[in-house]
């Protein structure tokens, strides 16, 4: 599905308004619209979002230890996400500023969370789409997953400048990938040393 940045924009404003403002909201997905929607919604609502994977073994967890006010699971199908309301309105004392909860890599048996505040995001963003020198005639694909910082950065490094990001769970080795790639006319794909090899 191809979506406009008009579509996308009133997609994510219907989102935000459904949120209400000052949330902690668990978010599930992949790298798929709903999932994008969400997080953008999240941003503008001013709902702090801990970013999750899909069906990790870890929410369980999260929702146990972080409490989330809302969950919103998009991989629940082609119709949007899933809507979980926990309450109405909020139980936390959450910070102005904070905007995401990102998982920490490696694994303690215990999740942690890094605090990223509006600022920190919106600087990231500015930071690599200038050092990378994007402009809107790029286009991304998503070749890490989004709950990872580097996934993350990806797009919405692109999204700063009205980049298109191609959304998709495809692996690089898969042939598919690269005719995804051959199509959408990407000029960008994101990858750690272990994609390269």
């Amino acid at each position: 599905e191809r979506v406009a940045p008009e579509e996308l924009e009133s997609r994510v404003a219907r989102r935000a308004a459904q949120l209400g403002t000052g949330r902690l909201v668990l978010l599930r997905g992949t790298a798929e619209l709903a999932l994008v929607v969400d997080l953008l919604a999240c941003l503008r609502a001013r709902c702090p979002a801990i970013l999750a994977g899909p069906s990790d073994p870890a929410d369980d967890v999260l929702v146990e230890r972080f409490d989330p006010d809302v969950v919103l699971d998009a991989t629940a199908g082609p119709e949007g996400s899933e809507v979980v309301e926990r309450r109405t309105g909020s139980v936390h004392a959450l910070h102005p500023e904070l905007a995401l909860l990102l998982s920490t890599s490696g694994s303690t048996g215990s999740p942690k969370l890094v605090r990223l505040s509006r600022r920190n995001l919106a600087s990231n963003a500015a930071a690599i789409a200038s050092y990378l020198r994007l402009a809107a005639d790029d286009c991304a694909i998503t070749s890490l997953p989004l709950h990872y910082c580097y996934g993350l950065s990806v797009l919405t490094s692109h999204l700063v400048v009205g980049a298109t990001v191609v959304l998709g769970e495809l692996s690089v080795v898969d042939p598919c990938f690269w005719a995804q790639c051959r199509d959408a006319g990407v000029t960008t794909v994101a990858g750690v040393p272990h994609t390269f090899e």
